[in-house]
């Protein structure tokens, strides 16, 4: 099978296409950005899905989903995303002010081998650190004198999974993803003389890993001849990461000052739930909302000047779906429109601010009869505040999705979405 071919292929080679390249400054506090987007269907939707499910897509918001896929195909999906931001504040070089990047965004591959049973495996990103910029740094010693530190990181989190759901009496279906978290950050600290020269650099580098399960639910009816409704929720319980840190000092030339025994520790994931639900009318029209909450401020992590508070998000989104009757009454859909809005209320604050995400998205997809689908959707977003101790980033992200489909056996000659 080709799709089968293509998804192996990609998957081999696609965990270092993960790596971030945006500068983003508060990626610097805990595991840094936590991916939002799930680059699939619902992402023109300000990835609004809980409730959401396809019988052609891999609507992975919500593993139990998996159970609409369409019987004895299988299915594949890639996509990337291309982003510019730029940023505003008192500490910013307008002239230095825009960073941008294309990266690869995820490889998955999914199938429904019975009536009742969806499966999907795959390799997407969790968490993205990457930021660079100089900060004052006190002499000791010396009185109302500082020096110049310049800090820069990156590195993050990915997740390979295997999800599962089946479900019940035509109305009911539950989830379930099992997942391994694995990656690493790196710090890099280098303390400057007044003339700007190097004095000493650090170097920190963990790396994290462990595995997590995700739990989902969906109940879904018709309403009469033109409604379907579905209710969804998902629910994860609080995962330890294994951090191993190393660190080694440099001096100018690069020779080691000192190297530190490599330590163990733990970094934790709090408990994490959300629910949603989906209103469709004619099969055409699809309203989405959602909501998403971490708990947080049970781990108690704080640093200087900032800690880690609980998490919610709040979305919203529309969907218009284009469809032609074939032979046999088939439904056959050619294309859709979406659009989506979201409030995000981030894990970090910052001098007594809780950072804040707000934006909005619209996507379109076409559907080919010979198993091919192409998804563009593009977001806005404004994170952060503008003020003389924090910045405000204003980014735009292009999403673009390849989801093939092919017969799991070849008993059928013609194939559709």
């Amino acid at each position: 099978m080709k799709i089968l071919s293509i998804i192996l292929l990609l998957s081999v080679s696609s965990v270092e296409l993960f790596a971030q390249t945006n500068n983003s400054p508060y990626s610097i506090f805990g595991i840094g950005d936590i991916e939002d987007s799930y680059y699939n269907r619902t992402t023109g939707m300000a990835n609004t899905g809980l409730a959401y499910r396809s019988a052609n897509f891999m609507t992975l918001n919500n593993p139990a989903s998996l159970s609409a896929l369409g019987t004895h195909y299988i299915a594949g999906e890639i996509a990337g995303r291309g982003t510019i931001i730029n940023y505003y504040g008192a500490g910013v070089n307008q002239n230095y002010n825009q960073s941008s990047d294309i990266t690869f965004k995820k490889v998955i591959i999914g199938t429904k081998p019975t009536n009742h049973w969806g499966t999907s495996a795959g390799l997407v990103p969790y968490s993205s650190q990457n930021y660079e910029f100089n900060n004052p740094q006190p002499i000791l010693g010396a009185l109302n004198e500082n020096t110049t530190a310049y800090y820069q990181g990156n590195g993050g989190l990915n997740k390979v999974y295997w999800a599962n759901s089946y479900d019940f009496f035509n109305h009911v279906s539950v989830g379930v993803e099992a997942a391994y978290l694995f990656g690493s950050v790196a710090q890099k600290i280098i303390l400057l003389d007044p003339n700007g020269n190097e004095i000493v650099s650090t170097n920190n580098t963990t790396n994290m890993t462990n595995g997590t399960l995700t739990y989902g639910l969906q109940y879904y009816t018709g309403i009469g001849k033109k409604w379907d409704v579905s209710i969804g929720g998902t629910f994860s319980n609080k995962t330890n990461l294994l951090a191993k840190t190393t660190q080694i000092v440099l001096a100018p030339d690069s020779s080691q000052l000192y190297v530190a025994p490599k330590t163990e520790s733990y970094f934790a994931i709090p408990t994490t739930y959300g629910v949603g639900i989906a209103i469709t009318r004619n099969k055409k029209y699809t309203l989405v909302a959602d909501y998403k909450f971490q708990n947080w401020s049970a781990l108690n992590y704080s640093g200087y000047n900032y800690i880690l508070t609980n998490s919610s998000r709040y979305s919203v989104g529309f969907e218009i779906s284009k469809q032609k009757t074939l032979i046999n009454n088939l439904l056959y859909e050619t294309s859709f429109f979406q659009f989506g809005f979201y409030y995000n209320k981030s894990y970090v604050q910052v001098f007594d601010q809780q950072l804040k995400d707000i934006g909005g998205s619209i996507g379109v997809g076409i559907n080919s009869k010979h198993g091919v689908s192409y998804t563009i959707s593009f977001q806005y977003g404004v994170k952060g505040i503008e003020n003389t101790q924090l910045l405000q980033q204003r980014y735009g992200s292009l999403t673009f999705i390849v989801s093939l489909r092919d017969a799991l056996y070849n008993t059928r000659k013609v194939r559709f979405l």
